[in-house]
């Protein structure tokens, strides 16, 4: 099992380098204002202000906020536990992936939420839509908040224990 992962991890290296994917390279030459490597906590508060907070762009518990930097990102929490690409460049922290859009901002926050349907909607209020999403299949939740921000909350079942909450502007 230990050679498959070392394998894996070349492979996704190698595929990046080929590509010419080089925010890797260039976060290594960023001045950062503190620690390299940070101890940022990915936990959402979950209470009845949530969506009320999220109309402009924040979330209770999450100190990086829809429209901040990939710098403003890099210098309030180092460097990232993860890099990636998937559409974009993405950062990922603890529980949280920040998708970067125009002008390397964050337009897409993912969220690990740690409560079932039943659980969320019981705190914040029921959902503008609820049901299996015919695009892939999850159990989903969509709250339209006012200032154009979303929330699509998906779970594997009705009754999952917990979700992937994504928070977006259109």
């Amino acid at each position: 099992m230990r050679v498959r992962s070392g394998a894996m991890v070349f492979f996704l290296i190698s595929v990046l380098m080929i590509s010419g994917y080089t925010d890797l390279d260039s976060i290594e030459n960023v001045q950062l204002t503190t620690d390299p490597y940070t101890d940022f906590k990915c936990e959402l508060i979950v209470d009845s202000n949530l969506l009320e907070l999220a109309k402009s762009g924040e979330l209770p518990g999450i100190d990086i906020s829809i429209g901040m930097s990939k710098q403003e990102i890099l210098n309030s929490f180092g460097k990232p536990d993860l890099i990636g690409k998937m559409h974009t460049i993405y950062y990922k922290y603890d529980g949280c992936i920040f998708y970067f859009g125009t002008g390397d901002q964050i337009g897409v926050m993912d969220i690990k939420l740690n409560m079932s349907p039943s659980q969320l909607k019981e705190i914040i209020g029921e959902p503008d839509f609820e049901g299996i999403s015919p695009i892939d299949s999850y159990y989903s939740l969509i709250y339209s908040l006012e200032n154009n921000y979303m929330f699509y909350i998906d779970y594997k079942t009705k009754d999952s224990p917990e979700g992937m909450l994504r928070y977006k502007i259109n």
